[in-house]
């Protein structure tokens, strides 16, 4: 069994690979929810037998595209940089993990409810009726086009990507923390002598 001090000077010369693993975990639980929503069809939906095309907030669809792109780009990056024990990148990490929370209270919610306020206020999780997607329709909101298993799906795939990514920031944190007060503990005993 090794003792501590043998295993503060072994980070040295391991790279940190639990929390790149975790973030290439993230990266595809990110990956999963990015093919459910651009596999779903957001351009019609079906009321009263009737084919009734939903502008999808087109916008938002666009700049969820490109968060995807970042966040594969800074999920890669990151994942470098927590290898060599680069403390900055576990902050990156943990923002990362946040933002991915707040997302299923955007496309997810707009999708099964027509937005997060619907979502509450309808209670989630419960099937939205016939009559409350015609007065979302009325008033001129989205119209919900996914099922709550869908959503469902949705939310656990980014959920997993935040915790994946906050848990790799967390375990990058520690790590290089405990590293970079190792090497001046090091730098102490080697000015003394």
């Amino acid at each position: 069994m090794m003792n501590e001090s043998t295993k503060r000077d072994l980070l040295r010369y391991k790279k940190n690979s639990t929390a790149a693993i975790l973030t290439y975990c993230a990266i595809i639980f990110d990956c999963l929810f990015f093919i459910s929503v651009y596999s779903s069809d957001f351009g019609s939906t079906l009321i009263n037998n009737e084919s009734k095309t939903v502008v999808f907030y087109q916008w938002l669809i666009g700049i969820s595209v490109v968060y995807n792109l970042l966040f594969l780009l800074a999920g890669f990056l990151a994942s470098e940089g927590v290898k060599n024990y680069k403390v900055g990148y576990s902050y990156l990490l943990i923002i990362l993990g946040v933002i991915q929370i707040a997302r299923i209270f955007i496309i997810p919610a707009i999708a099964a409810y027509g937005g997060a306020q619907q979502m509450f206020e309808s209670g989630i999780f419960s099937e939205i009726s016939l009559e409350n997607a015609k007065y979302i329709e009325s008033i001129d909101r989205t119209v919900p086009i996914i099922d709550g298993g869908k959503f469902i799906y949705m939310c656990c795939c980014l959920l997993a990507s935040a915790a994946f990514s906050i848990f790799a920031g967390v375990i990058a944190f520690i790590k290089s923390m405990t590293l970079k007060s190792y090497m001046a503990e090091l730098k102490k005993r080697g000015s003394k002598t």
